[in-house]
Formats: structure tokens, C-alpha cells, sequence
């Protein structure tokens, strides 16, 4: 493997994943250490992003691209992205007794999900990648590129924001009504963005999608 800096930053970038993964995992509602470990998680969250920023950036600019690097940081990214959404689907994130404002909120918006995320949510941002990459892989394998579109770009920072969202309003603004509407708008949002995002996807493909007439 190419030892350089941008591949020494997606590698820790997988570590990094790791312990977000087992802070979220940890948190449990309703107790002292709740926030801390959010808002903990939320820090690791942000300079894994930072780092993911930084490899391709300096990988580029000092002409170090490789092909670990290529075929790793996209798949640390989708781990990343859908293993928060997996986690924060997880039971210690149920909250069916939820009061104020998120217990006033229809159960279908929320699930009785204190993150809002739901088990479907997961299903369906995991469906996209599967997707996208098959599509990318039989189109490679074809001969043809297929770089990355701006619906891909814009789902990526949407579910970002999102999860960023989440961990602040839960550990920091709990009670906020105001945050708690924005907490719900950007989940779901991200889910739209990221299924519009895949179709966005199969739509530029659909010519290596069709299939030949059979006899």
C-alpha cells in the first residue's frame, strides 16, 4: 500500500468511525452521562469529516493519489454515514414516552425514536449505496467512468447536517421545541435527499440498465 498522508488519514478515519459507533452505542436516555457521550460522539463525528476533507484534498495537491485510496475512503465514507443512521435506529434511542413538543409530534414522523431515525430510514439509505454501487461497478467493469454527481454531493451533506443535528438537539437542547422540529425536518430530509439521490443515480445509468431483448 501507498503509505502516504492521505492514506494514513482514511485509515484513521476508520478509527475514528470505530469509537463514534461505540459512543453512540453507550448512550442511554435520561442519565448524567448521556450528553457527554453525544456530544463526544458529535466531536469524533466532525474530524472524521474533517479528515475525510483533508486526503482528498491533499491527495490531490500533492499528486499521491492511489487506488487504496480511491477504493477505501468512498467505502469508510458509507460506513460512516450508514452506521450512524444504524446506531442511531438502535433501541437506546427508543423513546415511546417522549413528552412536550417531540411527544405531541404524529408517532409516524417520529417512530418513537428519540433520533427520529427509524428502522426503514436505515433500509433505505443502505438500499441507495448497494445500488449506487452496483451501478458503478457493472458500469466500470464496462469501460466507463462514473464519477460522482451533484446529488450525490448534496445527499452527503445533507445527512451530515442531519446527524450533527440530532446529536446537538439531544444532548444539548432537549426541551427545545424549535430544535426539535429542526431535529425531524432534517432527518427526513436526508432521507429524501439521499432516495431522490439514488434514483438520480439510476436515471444517468439507465442506459447500461437496459436490458437486451431476449428471444
Amino acid at each position: 500500500m501507498n503509505w502516504k498522508l492521505p492514506n494514513q488519514l482514511t485509515v484513521c478515519r476508520i478509527g475514528l468511525a470505530a469509537v463514534f459507533f461505540v459512543l453512540l452505542g453507550l448512550f442511554q436516555p435520561g442519565t448524567a452521562a448521556g450528553p457527554v457521550l453525544l456530544i463526544s460522539a458529535l466531536v469524533v463525528f466532525v474530524v472524521a469529516g474533517v479528515t475525510d476533507f483533508l486526503d482528498g484534498h491533499i491527495a490531490r495537491k500533492m499528486h499521491v493519489e492511489s487506488a487504496f485510496g480511491r477504493i477505501v475512503d468512498p467505502f469508510v465514507d458509507k460506513v460512516l454515514i450508514v452506521g450512524a443512521f444504524a446506531m442511531l435506529a438502535g433501541s437506546n434511542f427508543y423513546a415511546p414516552d417522549a413528552s412536550g413538543a417531540e411527544g405531541d409530534l404524529p408517532h409516524w414522523l417520529t417512530g418513537g425514536m428519540l433520533s427520529v431515525v427509524q428502522a426503514w430510514m436505515v433500509v433505505a439509505v443502505l438500499a441507495r449505496e448497494f445500488i449506487v454501487s452496483a451501478i458503478r461497478g457493472y458500469s466500470e467493469s464496462c469501460g466507463k467512468e462514473f464519477p460522482a454527481t451533484y446529488a450525490g454531493k448534496i445527499k452527503m451533506i445533507v445527512q451530515l447536517v442531519a446527524i450533527g443535528t440530532v446529536l446537538v438537539q439531544i444532548a444539548l437542547l432537549p426541551e427545545a421545541a424549535w430544535a426539535i422540529y429542526m431535529k425531524v425536518a432534517m432527518v427526513w430530509l436526508a432521507v429524501v435527499v439521499t432516495v431522490v439521490s439514488g434514483l438520480a443515480y439510476v436515471g444517468k445509468a439507465r442506459k447500461l440498465l437496459i436490458l437486451e431483448p431476449t428471444e
